[in-house]
């Protein structure tokens, strides 16, 4: 059994250990494609981190072939030199430097907001060509390359790995995966129909392996990623892979591959419970560890054949762990990881060193909320590491003159503040009114049927160990009034509050709070209450309740799922989460019922209102608690032209004890009443900030900074990337 942290000699280098930061396209580049100081930063910071190699992310070896427009490029010699300063600043930190060579095929119409003229990509001067116009990745008319393109391409490549030799690259890997022309010309669904030379599917990728050994020499280690198997009906499998591609590969002596699995070829999954997709980057909801089966299978098979060639293995191995796990017998030579290296670049000295409670493991969440995605015009953030990016910026430079820090609340937020301010060198006080630090994110993590949401703890419990270690005055269960806070001498006041759940205006609400038949969701997903008593559950606010209505479902609850809104707008921070979450609600056979109004709570239950009409919603949303933020700006201006005296109106003077009102008039003319029973109403309707201590602060003279949700709720990576930068000005 191979040891992560044993060293391995391949291609004439020694590696250090068994972790590559494998190609991640970062976008981070001039608009000419030539490494900024900001690119060169975050590989340094990943290289000082102790990863035995760091490959920098998918470099186009033509401009053509772009698939965003600040991807890196080595189009020509003029691009030599900003590479030496990316090589230098990872060998200085004793990694190998390799440099993964890209060229788009089909990718380059993906993203576009706008149509496309057939054949061409969104990025001015791009292309849209593959092997045949089968099976379109981004535009749906692709154009298709000639004999003549495909032979000038194989030079391309060439002279690009020339060019990362000259700057002083160890190696060169390929973008041979994920539906670049590499890819979908090796891919059975996509190269069709082909009656020149290249109807033989290896044969490119073979040419541009060889061309780089004319230029770059025999001995110049090369380590090509490649997709070994599409997991896609029709698509080549292991076995095929195995069978056809490897033999060839083996033969052309390259040093080791990095197999990766999973097709942007838009066919049909063959997995059902897997999509294709998820081997190649892994969504929140995919399985840790996704292609480690397919590793283990894949090394079998290439032994079984006497293909002895060390892999690199990779898909969400995002804890120390599985790290571990990844480099087992029989299963890959590295642990190739990406994600891990942006939230917390140093994770393989805090392993080596026996540090892992201080690792900031993956959440899996939130990063596109901030900086955008690679095919969304934004460049490769992390919502937990605010200083990725920005590594030379953020580095921690210790104050000249300590200030006295209050902060008030002990989320993501909170203690993201307290730790950067406590390592400049300021003297900090968090105050957390709960008994435990952690805010939304610890009850967030808690949805026991719900895969990997476990997950979003992480970040809590990094920051709460943060805390012990940097030794913060922290103070539990205090909730200070003006004068506590004052009595602090503060220099500055951080409100890091976050936010409460919206409730509506409704009667007979607060006895119902009162009384525990109505609770929020911060209530009913918090790990310190017992488990929800009775089985029939009404959750109000699809749109944040999505989730805990599977939750619940699966607990063997009965769920219905309401909502006011005429149509389910996904909470934000939920994102890409909520196809999945969709399929799942329709597997539990919950369908949400939008245009609600919850009209009153009775003795067995609530009063609901069904399609209700514009004008009795607009009260209802007007209420004290619950403001019009909760639907679109359109809809509200509709809204507000329409108001006339609202059917809920009638209500309004019933006492908390009346839970019955009876029904008007109005009420009947504005759509279907019903009585539901049931034993819990849970309200799900968004979040409005907590900031009153704002106001009350006003006329102190001391600075106050408001972060996250108290400043307007958003993902939990606003909130610490907020506070990451303000502790930094102080």
């Amino acid at each position: 059994m191979s040891d992560v942290f044993d060293p391995i000699a391949l291609g004439g280098l020694t590696f250090k250990n068994r972790i590559v930061h494998v190609p991640t396209t970062l976008n981070m580049s001039d608009p000419m494609g030539h490494p900024n100081d900001k690119c060169v930063g975050a590989y340094e910071s990943i290289a000082a981190g102790g990863a035995a190699a760091v490959i920098v992310g998918a470099t186009c070896v033509r401009w053509d072939g772009l698939i965003n427009e600040r991807m890196l490029g080595l189009y020509d010699d003029t691009y030599v030199i900003g590479f030496r300063d990316v090589v230098e600043a990872i060998h200085n930190n004793g990694a190998l430097a390799g440099i993964q060579l890209f060229y788009g095929g089909t990718i380059p119409g993906l993203g576009s907001t706008t149509p496309l003229e057939p054949g061409k990509g969104w990025i001015p001067n791009t292309v849209s060509h593959g092997p045949s116009a089968e099976y379109p990745i981004g535009n749906p008319f692709p154009g298709v390359l000639t004999t003549e393109r495909y032979e000038e391409l194989a030079e391309d490549f060439g002279q690009a790995a020339r060019r990362a030799k000259e700057a002083g690259f160890d190696f060169v890997s390929y973008h041979f995966c994920h539906g670049s022309l590499p890819h979908t010309t090796l891919s059975l669904l996509s190269n069709v129909g082909r009656d020149d030379k290249y109807a033989d599917r290896f044969l490119f990728c073979e040419e541009i392996i060889r061309r780089t050994q004319d230029l770059c020499g025999t001995d110049f280690p090369l380590l090509p990623r490649l997709c070994c198997d599409e997991n896609l009906e029709g698509g080549y499998d292991i076995d095929y892979f195995v069978e056809h591609y490897a033999p060839r590969l083996a033969a052309l002596g390259v040093a080791a591959f990095d197999c990766t699995f999973g097709s942007m070829v838009p066919g049909t999954s063959r997995r059902k419970d897997v999509h294709s997709t998820e081997f190649i980057g892994g969504g929140f909801f995919t399985p840790p560890l996704v292609n480690l089966d397919n590793i283990r299978e894949l090394k079998r098979k290439l032994s079984e054949r006497g293909i002895d060639m060390p892999l690199v293995g990779s898909c969400k191995v995002d804890t120390p762990d599985r790290v571990r796990t990844m480099v087992e017998d029989g299963a890959a030579d590295f642990a190739g990881v990406s994600r891990f290296s942006l939230d917390d670049p140093d994770f393989p000295n805090k392993m080596f060193e026996g540090r892992e409670d201080e690792i900031r493991k993956p959440t899996h969440t939130g990063a596109s909320l901030l900086q955008g995605n690679i095919f969304g015009k934004g460049w490769a953030g992390s919502p937990q590491n605010a200083a990725f990016g920005r590594d030379r910026e953020y580095r921690i430079r210790p104050v000249v003159r300590a200030k006295k820090v209050v902060i008030i609340g002990g989320g993501a937020g909170g203690m993201e503040y307290a730790r950067v301010a406590k390592m400049i060198g300021h003297d900090v006080v968090l105050f957390e009114r709960r008994d435990r630090l952690g805010g939304v994110m610890d009850w967030a993590g808690n949805y026991p049927e719900l895969p990997n949401m476990e997950s979003i703890r992480y970040e809590p419990e990094y920051l709460a160990r943060q805390m012990e270690l940097l030794k913060v005055d922290v103070r539990l269960g205090f909730d200070p009034a003006i004068e506590q806070i004052l009595a602090e001498a503060p220099d500055t006041v951080v409100i890091a509050t976050g936010a409460r759940a919206r409730l509506p205006s409704t009667p007979g609400l607060d006895a119902a709070l009162e009384s525990g038949r109505a609770m929020t969701i911060d209530d009913a997903m918090d790990r310190s209450r017992p488990p929800l008593t009775g089985d029939r559950i009404l959750i109000y606010g699809a749109g944040e309740g999505m989730e805990l209505a599977v939750n619940l479902a699966r607990q063997g609850k009965h769920v219905r799922l309401l909502d006011f809104a005429p149509t389910l707008v996904p909470a934000p921070y939920i994102g890409s989460r909520s196809a999945a979450v969709n399929a799942w609600l329709s597997a539990a056979g919950i369908a949400v019922e939008p245009s609600c109004v919850l009209r009153a709570f009775t003795h067995e239950g609530v009063q609901v209102i069904h399609g209700a009409r514009a004008e009795q919603l607009e009260p209802f949303l007007r209420g004290k608690r619950l403001t019009t933020t909760e639907i679109t700006p359109d809809a509200i201006r509709k809204l507000q032209a329409e108001a006339k005296a609202s059917a809920l109106a009638a209500t309004t003077g019933s006492t908390e004890a009346d839970f019955a009102p009876e029904i008007d008039a109005r009420d009947e003319d504005a759509g279907a009443i019903e009585s539901i029973a049931c034993d819990t109403v849970i309200f799900a309707l968004g979040r409005q900030p907590n900031d009153e201590l704002v106001a009350s602060l006003r006329g102190q003279r001391v600075p106050v900074q408001v972060i996250g949700d108290a400043r307007s709720p958003r993902s939990y990576g606003n909130a610490v990337h907020e506070a990451a930068y303000l502790a930094r000005q102080l």
